[in-house]
């Protein structure tokens, strides 16, 4: 049974879609995003932000959004567009890095090996135009296997735009902001920063003062095999690593679900904590000690990809990736592939009360319903610009 954008419509949680309504005023998305006159008498406390979630079709959704902790759905979206970078064959994207030091230019890098140029991409976006001002095909280096997951994570220096594979090996990548030059190619193994256990996936972000770079993996029963559950973290001399040296500062080990898989992450504004997707779980760490604070579950048919402090550190906007169930499914718990669409949400954790709260709000369905496509909308990281 395939769902069908008619069918998804009535069934979505996150509320009533206003189809056609797309990049228009506020007051027409009010009924997609939540109540209107509940969030204006809910909350004085309110966060003006434009986000960018990127997809695998090849874009980053662009939705401006208020937040208020208080309404019954925190997130609002006001407009909803997108900004293109390619196709979903050459350029499905899970990694939005907006520049600390021109919040205007937004660095990507892409997911999938372009077979068409025989590398991936890396390029960076004016978000003022939504033009591209720079892409570059980027070699994939001969010891690397399991290339199906391709760069995910990033972070950066002051200079220097540094996404993170999801290969085996995994490696980091180093390139001038400016030219988008490489200038460091960097496996751990045989490093001190070495994990020594097999793993899969190296995910991880820098700090807001530039001086650490977070790697962190998810161990495994053989090299790129099943994870169970158990992540190494390691934080390294910024500085140093941008130049193609390894400074340990940091290490630890956490766990969580068998079937938790850590994703992308985000340093807390005061860089006391970070925010780690997980999945079926999101973690806050302690970025001093990299002890976890907390372990948060998702609702089930969620996985967060994704977790961004707000401005004062107080509140996560997570993404997840959400099964919308068909009306025919016979388990809605456990629904089948072809009885479900795959939507993308943003959805609010509180710090102090460790718990997400309220409903999440949808980013991608919307779009792709009134565009008529069929195909699932499969996001994974975000970054954004608060007022």
């Amino acid at each position: 049974m395939k769902i069908t954008g008619k069918a998804l419509v009535g069934t979505l949680v996150t509320g009533a879609l206003a189809l056609g309504l797309i990049g228009s005023n506020a007051d027409a998305f009010w009924p997609f995003s939540g109540d209107k006159t509940e969030a204006a008498k809910a909350s004085s406390k309110t966060y003006d932000a434009t986000f960018y979630v990127a997809g695998m079709g090849g874009h980053f959704a662009k939705a401006v959004t208020t937040i208020d902790p208080a309404a019954d759905q925190p997130i609002m979206v006001s407009s909803l567009t997108k900004v293109d970078i390619g196709a979903r064959p050459d350029h499905p994207t899970h990694d939005a890095r907006i520049d600390a030091n021109d919040r205007n230019t937004m660095f990507w890098s892409t997911y999938k090996i372009d077979k068409e140029v025989n590398g991936v991409h890396v390029g960076k976006t004016d978000l003022k135009t939504g033009k591209i001002i720079q892409d570059m095909v980027v070699d994939v280096p001969a010891e690397v296997t399991d290339t199906k997951s391709m760069f995910c994570a990033s972070g950066q220096s002051k200079d220097h735009f540094i996404p993170i594979s999801m290969t085996s090996k995994a490696y980091i990548d180093v390139f001038n902001k400016s030219d988008l030059k490489r200038v460091q190619r960097v496996f751990l193994e045989g490093t001190d920063a070495d994990f020594k256990v097999p793993y899969k996936f190296y995910h991880g972000n820098t700090n807001n003062a530039m001086d650490r770079l977070l790697i962190y993996a998810n161990e495994a029963d053989k090299d790129h095999g099943k994870m169970f559950g158990k992540i190494h973290l390691v934080e390294l001399d910024l500085a140093k690593f941008v130049k193609g040296e390894i400074k340990v500062l940091n290490k630890n080990v956490i766990s969580g679900n068998p079937g938790t898989i850590t994703f992308r992450a985000y340093y807390s504004p005061d860089d006391s904590k970070i925010a780690i997707s997980g999945a079926d779980v999101m973690f806050i760490v302690d970025a001093k000690t990299l002890a976890l604070i907390d372990t948060e579950p998702m609702a089930n048919l969620e996985e967060n990809h994704d977790a961004m402090f707000t401005p004062d550190g107080k509140y996560v906007i997570a993404t997840s990736r959400t099964k919308q169930v068909g009306p025919e499914c016979a388990d809605p718990k456990k629904p089948k592939e072809g009885e479900f669409t795959m939507d993308g949400e943003l959805k609010l954790y509180d710090v102090a009360a460790q718990k997400f709260i309220g409903k999440p709000t949808s980013v991608c369905a919307t779009c792709h319903i009134a565009d008529g496509v069929e195909e699932h909308a499969i996001l994974c990281g975000l970054d954004a610009n608060f007022k």
